[in-house]
């Protein structure tokens, strides 16, 4: 990153954008706030990805636990099946 983007920090719009998983809404932002080049924008929007890793989306992060939750249920479900032929064929 140059020192003209180190210089610049990110605006709150765009922070937004990015935590509602719109990179492209916030690189827009960056660009009509801060008058960055479409390159230059990129790479400052890309380089707070990379410094702030938790502005992940809330709704990538729900699935996340949801797709966990089904994983241990369908396991439950599977073990108890198998425990349960098991203990009826011996």
């Amino acid at each position: 990153m140059d020192n003209t983007q180190s210089t610049i920090r990110l605006p709150l719009s765009a922070i937004g954008a990015l935590a509602l998983g719109q990179k492209i809404q916030a690189i827009k932002i960056v660009r009509a706030e801060t008058s960055l080049d479409l390159k230059a924008a990129k790479n400052l929007v890309e380089a707070y990805e990379k410094e702030h890793p938790d502005i992940r989306p809330a709704h990538l992060v729900a699935k996340d636990n949801e797709s966990s939750t089904w994983m241990w249920l369908t396991a439950v479900v599977v073990i108890g099946s198998a425990s349960l032929l098991y203990f009826m064929n011996s």
